[in-house]
């Protein structure tokens, strides 16, 4: 198994491969053909042509692992500073996300006591990536407009081929790896008093830091998407532990229908939804100084704090 990241090394964005010893190595060093095609697009390029980098990744971590003569490249030094983590993609045309997707969300959070899964559609939504994505580390400033900011921990997974109209059967063959996720909000806007409708997606959801990604990217080989356990914490308080078995839409399900509407390309980054236990259910807010914690099985952890709205953010 392997993750692959961005991180700033000397100043500069770096695709690197990261081993679960943790050692990272640069995948220019690795295997360069794998970005050759456009180097400063970083792990989109990678992903652009999936089908073909994938297989020279495996073979280049095989000689990590392999004979003593086989040629290792010099593993870089760990960031040491949070910021130093990255989006793992800099940056994806499209960031969609799914809500209402855990039946525990949607009939204890949500109140949907009758819910039934033939009778409704997936909800929707799409956040800018190069405003809403942030990598590890002390990223997210808080929304001024907010007082209910609100966390959602979610699996997340990245497209690794092109495609429309793709039929369940087929849709894994469209995915090339998965990664964690936090959709944060703001309640207040999202369910705005005001609001026509009384429901506001993007004064809700797409404001700047407001999707914390990373801090790698693992193959979707080395992952089984039906049963991953989920867990969040803030300060150290466990709020959300719960299991990918509880999707309403699985993955495959949410490939086939997001692209009913939308051609999904390379490097597309689709978030699945968040179960229950967040603070819309409780009425308990985030504020400046929280400590985020995501976990994973399989994908390793992402943390974040929430800074005051004024602190500089490294690009």
């Amino acid at each position: 198994m392997f993750s692959l990241s961005t991180v700033r090394i000397h100043g500069t964005p770096t695709p690197v491969l990261r081993l679960p010893d943790g050692r990272l190595f640069r995948i220019t060093d690795l295997a360069p053909e794998t970005l050759a095609a456009n180097p400063a697009a970083g792990l989109m390029t990678v992903f652009a042509t999936w089908e073909t980098a994938e297989p020279l990744l495996l073979a280049a971590v095989d000689a990590l692992s392999g004979s003593p003569n086989s040629p290792i490249a010099e593993p870089v030094a760990e960031p040491t500073e949070p910021e130093d983590w990255l989006t793992p993609l800099q940056f994806p045309n499209k960031v969609i996300c799914a809500g209402a997707n855990y039946y525990d969300h949607v009939v204890n959070d949500g109140g949907h006591t009758g819910f039934s899964k033939d009778d409704n559609v997936p909800v929707f939504f799409l956040k800018p990536p190069t405003t809403t994505l942030v990598g590890q580390g002390q990223s997210v400033r808080y929304p001024i407009q907010t007082e209910k900011f609100d966390y959602e921990l979610e699996l997340a997974f990245v497209i690794g081929k092109l495609g429309r109209h793709i039929p369940v059967d087929r849709a894994r063959e469209h995915i090339a790896g998965y990664t964690i996720a936090l959709d944060l909000s703001a309640r207040d806007w999202q369910r705005h008093p005001k609001h026509l409708v009384k429901f506001d997606l993007f004064g809700g959801k797409v404001f700047d830091d407001s999707c914390p990604l990373g801090p790698g990217i693992v193959p979707a080989r080395f992952i089984d998407d039906t049963n991953l356990q989920l867990q969040f914490w803030i300060n150290g308080e466990l709020r959300q532990n719960a299991n990918t078995s509880d999707l309403i839409w699985s993955v495959p399900e949410l490939v086939s229908l997001i692209s009913e509407h939308v051609t999904l390309e390379p490097g597309d980054v689709v978030l699945t939804g968040t179960p229950a236990g967040v603070g819309l259910s409780t009425g308990t807010w985030m504020h400046t100084g929280d400590q985020l914690k995501g976990q994973i099985s399989g994908l390793g952890s992402i943390n974040v704090q929430i800074i005051p709205a004024d602190t500089h953010q490294p690009s």
